[in-house]
């Protein structure tokens, strides 16, 4: 019985300082969270649209496909072949046609002397947020890739693309297209791949016919 007594006075008195020993605890400090850092905000010039859905894609990226559209009158300046001819001088035509719901265009030029014919067609590829394009003719069974980039604000087109010497060495090509309302200025340079330097190849001057 006086073992019974002693445990029913134990009993509570170690029950007590359990609890005391958990009010008197010092609590464990929450962790904290890594904060992270705010990304820049980015520039309408440098805006990536991360998606192929037209939703994503602006309706100003197909403006300069607007401004092509039509038929225009070429006068060109060839710098090949013996520099004391040059510049060889020819007229062509160019009719552009939107196509695709206005979503791409295809070029389609000739000179008036049927001595040259070439065929592009190109557009805004969301994929890669930039222009690409292609361009056949009728002086090679190349297909030539091209890419774009263009500035709204000076309405400057520059196109790059690999292209091939006479010599059959692959080097660099670039193209300057300025739109002037119903006067496009449009300039090929290529690099000569021994110097790197660029040289003018052609320049053309296209005027809009009337309609």
């Amino acid at each position: 019985m006086r073992h019974l007594i002693i445990a029913a006075v134990v009993a509570p008195l170690c029950l007590a300082g359990a609890a005391g020993a958990q009010e008197t605890a010092t609590p464990k400090a929450a962790p904290v969270a890594a904060t992270q850092p705010t990304p820049p905000p980015i520039s309408p010039g440098r805006r990536k649209y991360q998606s192929i859905f037209p939703v994503n894609t602006p309706k100003e990226v197909l403006d300069p496909l607007k401004a092509e559209e039509g038929v225009w009158t070429a006068q060109v300046e060839l710098y090949v072949g013996n520099t004391a001819k040059q510049p060889i001088r020819k007229t062509g035509v160019q009719t552009n046609r939107l196509v695709s719901k206005g979503n791409a265009i295809i070029n389609a030029f000739k000179y008036d002397d049927g001595s040259y014919e070439g065929t592009g067609m190109w557009g805004w590829d969301a994929y890669t947020n930039r222009y690409t394009g292609t361009w056949i003719d009728s002086d090679t069974h190349l297909v030539r890739h091209d890419v774009g980039y263009y500035d709204a604000d000076t309405k400057v087109f520059r196109w790059e693309a690999d292209t091939m010497q006479p010599d059959g060495v692959t080097t660099r090509m670039r193209i300057r297209q300025e739109f002037q309302g119903d006067v496009r200025l449009f300039q090929i340079d290529v690099m000569d791949a021994k110097t790197g330097e660029f040289k003018k190849l052609i320049m053309m001057r296209f005027t809009r016919r009337e309609a």
